[in-house]
């Protein structure tokens, strides 16, 4: 009986192992850059479209200059208001939910979707703040 039980449970860890292999949470096709990048986009790429995923709390509290807040909550009834032919630059706290919005937006058809790693958490520069 143990082995049998110990065979589902080895069978289950194999099967979600090989899911995530094929199904990860990350798509190949999202670019990622760090905050370092982000400063420099910012700067000189004056066609991306910058986009802040964080609650509007959280936005308001401190934002950096130039991003446009979308909730993630939210993204899905306004994201048909981001142009299609631009990058969309998301960014959020740590990277997981502008991740989320990335997946999210490519899978609408945005086709140039990248994301800021380590988010708000890893941002060493300016922030307007209330």
């Amino acid at each position: 009986m143990k082995q049998k039980t110990m065979l589902a449970v080895l069978t289950l860890v194999i099967g979600v192992g090989v899911i995530f292999m094929f199904f990860g949470t990350s798509n190949n096709q999202i670019g990622e850059i760090t905050t370092t990048e982000l400063k420099t986009k910012m700067k000189t790429d004056h066609d991306a479209v910058f986009i802040d995923v964080r609650e509007i709390d959280e936005y308001e509290e401190a934002h950096v200059e130039g991003m446009t807040n979308i909730p993630l909550s939210r993204l899905a009834s306004e994201y048909t208001q981001l142009p299609q032919d631009q990058e969309i630059v998301i960014f959020c706290r740590s990277g997981n939910r502008s991740m989320q919005a990335a997946n999210f937006l490519f899978e609408q058809g945005y086709s140039t979707v990248t994301n800021v790693r380590g988010g708000i958490l890893s941002w060493d520069g300016p922030l307007v703040t209330k």
